[in-house]
């Protein structure tokens, strides 16, 4: 997970109005606390550069920081940075979109917004959302509502093959990532967590039976997140690869990552992450010739293969 990453997720945070815990936040993102408070004094000047309508302050009562507000309304620099994110997901449709963009909008006085509209103006206008062209802002309220009263719900879902089948789900966390919005939840036919896409959810019902998990199946966001690429599962297991790219884009994607050796002589470091091999394949894979894998072997073989079919629709 890289700094922007970080930092924006820490801002999201403040602007919820949570406390945040720096030992807290260190352990969900696997760095150190100094890091986390290096974060935070970026965010703190951020605020103060960009005369921003708040205050970033440690509550010795509350054990963290919070964001004070120094006025009533939120700030026309935190809805435009609101509105880029938006833009970027290309998450939602274009007439979710527009709402959401005029509601954040309407939050700030006439004159503010007419700062932000040239501002955004051509970057929505020209705004593609993604293929799937399904409404979701009800459908992600009412399943945080689900996981909110711990509800089991009975859905039928449309597979990447187009096959539809039903589940019967325990929802557990809403993760946005790579332009889709999924439902972690514990699955009765798997007897473990699954990843839903919510634009793939055909329908859906409250669930006569109730679902229960084990200790041991409990479902921790922050700790999948250290493990997983692009939403896709598979065997987790230690990796190492020799990198000849821009070495904080690989440790930026592996929240684990740690450098084991380096090569001045070949410009390259050797890389060491704990991973789901699915997702860290595709991306190992879209670095080309800047990475060669090392281990472990199962990986190697797998990655040779590929490559191999690849090839051979060059033929």
């Amino acid at each position: 997970m890289n700094a922007a990453y970080r930092q924006l997720y820490i801002f999201q945070q403040l602007l919820s109005d949570h406390v945040v815990v720096k030992a807290q936040l260190a352990a969900k993102f696997t760095v150190t606390p100094r890091v986390i408070q290096s974060d935070l004094s970026q965010l703190k000047t951020f605020i103060h550069e960009q005369q921003l309508f708040y205050d970033l302050t440690y509550h010795r009562q509350l054990g963290g920081y919070r964001l004070d507000v120094t006025q009533d309304t939120i700030s026309k620099q935190a809805i435009l940075v609101l509105i880029k994110v938006l833009l970027a997901s290309r998450s939602l449709t274009k007439n979710e979109t527009d709402q959401t963009i005029d509601s954040l909008l309407n939050l700030i006085p006439k004159p503010e917004q007419r700062e932000i509209l040239p501002i955004i103006k051509n970057e929505r206008f020209y705004y593609q959302p993604v293929t799937n062209g399904k409404p979701l802002l009800t459908l992600i309220w009412q399943f945080s509502q689900f996981i909110e009263h711990h509800e089991t719900v009975t859905l039928r879902y449309r597979n990447q093959l187009n096959q539809q089948h039903q589940h019967t789900i325990l929802p557990q966390a809403i993760i946005f990532s790579e332009y889709y919005f999924y439902v972690v939840a514990y699955s009765q036919d798997y007897h473990a967590n699954r990843f839903f896409r919510l634009d793939r959810i055909q329908a859906y019902a409250p669930a006569k039976a109730h679902l229960t998990r084990s200790r041991a199946e409990r479902f921790e966001d922050g700790e999948l997140r250290r493990y997983i690429h692009y939403m896709q599962p598979g065997e987790r297991m230690t990796i190492q690869f020799e990198f000849r790219g821009i070495v904080e884009a690989a440790l930026d994607r592996f929240p684990t990552a740690k450098i084991k050796a380096r090569y001045p002589e070949r410009h390259s470091v050797l890389i060491e992450a704990d991973v789901f091999d699915q997702g860290a394949k595709m991306w190992l894979l879209s670095q080309g010739a800047l990475v060669t894998v090392k281990g472990p072997e199962k990986l190697i073989n797998n990655i040779k293969a590929e490559l191999a079919t690849v090839l051979s629709t060059y033929k």
